[in-house]
C-alpha cells in the first residue's frame, strides 16, 4: 500500500491553484476558519471564491481581506436548517463554475453540504482535515450521524492534513493513501506582529497573567486548566485570562465557582483579536486533550511567549520542536500542569530562553510553503 505524500516546507511545488471553490459553514473564529480565509486571500487572484453557507447571528466573525471574492450562499441570519435547501444548489452553482469545491473542515453540516454539491456539479470534492477525524466526531457530531459522516470521508476524492497524525483515521475508514496529502499549517510573522501591536489588550495589573485561547469545549481541556491553576494559585500568585466562548462557558464558570477561584479568572468571551492579550502574557497555554496543528501555539511562539502545551500531538509536537522550544506535559494530566505552571511563574528564565528559540522555529512554518502545498495537492486531485 502507498503512503500519502507530504509536503514539507520549502518542498519545490507551484504556488497556482487550480479554479477552486473554498466552502465554510460560517465565518466565526476558528484556526480551520483562519486558515482557509487566508489561502482565499492568498489565492485570489487565480479566482478562487470563498463560500459560506450561513451568517452568524453576532459578530464573532473572521473578516476576509477586501481582495477575496466572499460568496454569501444565504442573504440574512437564519437557521441552518433553513439555510440549506437554499445554499446548497447555489453552491452547486458555484462549483459548476469552478475545478474543485474543498470544504474547510472534517465535521460539520458544510462537509455534507459540500459533498452534495460537488456530485451536483460534477467536481472532485476535497476535505481539509484539521483535527483527528475519530476524535473531532466523538465530541462534536451526534452518534447517530457518525455513519453518514464517515461515507462521506471515505467517498471524497481527496483530503488534505495538517499533520501526518491525522492520516490514520482517514485511511482505516477507507480512504485510500494515494488520496491523502499532508501540508501542514503555515503562519504569516509580520501580521502576527502587527495583530499584536493592535487595539484590545487585557493583560494588565501587577499579577503574571497566564492567557489560554480557543472555543470553550472539552477538547480544549479548560477544566485541566483551572484545576491546576486552583492548586497553585494561593502559594504562586497570578490570574488566568480565558480569551473565547464555546458550549462549556457556564459549565468551566461553575467549575471555576466551586474551585473557590473565580477573584483569579477572567473569563473574558469572545474577542476581537487575542493576540494583544497573547503578546503580553507570562505564558501561554494550550491543555488540550487532541489537536491537529494549532494555529494560536505558532502566534505565541511568533510573538517570543513562554508556551507549554499537552502533549496531545505529533502536529503539537512538531510546533514546539519536540519541547526545545516549548515545555511538553503529558495529555490530562492536572498535577504536570500545574508544577510546568508553577515553575514557569517561579523562574522563567528557562521558558524565556526557549521562547526565543521558538521565534525563529516558527518561522520554519512558512505561508507561502502552505499555500504552495495546498495548491499541489488540489492540482493531483483534479488531474
Amino acid at each position: 500500500m502507498s503512503m500519502p505524500d507530504t509536503i514539507a516546507v520549502g518542498e519545490a511545488a507551484p504556488s497556482r491553484p487550480p479554479r477552486v471553490v473554498l466552502l465554510l459553514l460560517a465565518l466565526r473564529k476558528n484556526g480551520a476558519v483562519h486558515l482557509t480565509v487566508e489561502l482565499a486571500r492568498r489565492w485570489a487572484p487565480y479566482s478562487a471564491r470563498l463560500a459560506v453557507l450561513v451568517r452568524p447571528f453576532d459578530d464573532n466573525v473572521v473578516t476576509p481581506a477586501p481582495e477575496v471574492q466572499l460568496v454569501h450562499l444565504t442573504s440574512r441570519p437564519i437557521r441552518l436548517r433553513q439555510a440549506l435547501p437554499v445554499a446548497v444548489p447555489r453552491l452547486a452553482q458555484q462549483a459548476h463554475k469552478a475545478e474543485v469545491l474543498v470544504v474547510g473542515s472534517e465535521i460539520g453540516v458544510e462537509l455534507i453540504a459540500g459533498y452534495v454539491a460537488a456530485r451536483m456539479a460534477r467536481r472532485p470534492f476535497v476535505i481539509g482535515v484539521h483535527a483527528d477525524l475519530d476524535d473531532a466526531l466523538q465530541e462534536w457530531v451526534p452518534r447517530r450521524l457518525h455513519r453518514l459522516y464517515y461515507w462521506v470521508h471515505r467517498h471524497a476524492d481527496g483530503a488534505i492534513c495538517v499533520a501526518e497524525a491525522l492520516v490514520d483515521p482517514l485511511t482505516r475508514n477507507g480512504l485510500a493513501p494515494e488520496q491523502v496529502r499532508v501540508v501542514r499549517n503555515g503562519i504569516d510573522p509580520p501580521a502576527i506582529r502587527r495583530a499584536a501591536d493592535g487595539p484590545g489588550n487585557l493583560v494588565n495589573g501587577d499579577l503574571p497573567v497566564v492567557v489560554a485561547s480557543g472555543r470553550l469545549a472539552r477538547q480544549k481541556g479548560y477544566d485541566l486548566l483551572l484545576e491546576a491553576h486552583a492548586q497553585i494559585v494561593k502559594d504562586v500568585p497570578h490570574r488566568l485570562l480565558v480569551l473565547n466562548d464555546g458550549p462549556d462557558a457556564g459549565a468551566l464558570q461553575a467549575l471555576a465557582q466551586s474551585l473557590g477561584i473565580t477573584d483569579s479568572v477572567q473569563f473574558a468571551g469572545a474577542v476581537r483579536d487575542p493576540l494583544p492579550s497573547v503578546a503580553r502574557a507570562q505564558v501561554f497555554v494550550l491543555p488540550s486533550r487532541h489537536e491537529g496543528l494549532p494555529l494560536a501555539l505558532l502566534e505565541a511562539l511568533v510573538l517570543g511567549v513562554p508556551v507549554i502545551a499537552a502533549d496531545c500531538s505529533a502536529g503539537v509536537r512538531d510546533a514546539l520542536d519536540q519541547g526545545r522550544v516549548g515545555e511538553l506535559v503529558p495529555v490530562g494530566d492536572v498535577e504536570a500542569l500545574a508544577s510546568a505552571l508553577a515553575s514557569h511563574l517561579r523562574d522563567g528564565t528557562r521558558a524565556r530562553e526557549r521562547a526565543k528559540l521558538g521565534q525563529a522555529h516558527a518561522l520554519t512554518f512558512d505561508g507561502d510553503a502552505m499555500a504552495a502545498g495546498w495548491a499541489a495537492a488540489l492540482r493531483d486531485f483534479t488531474r
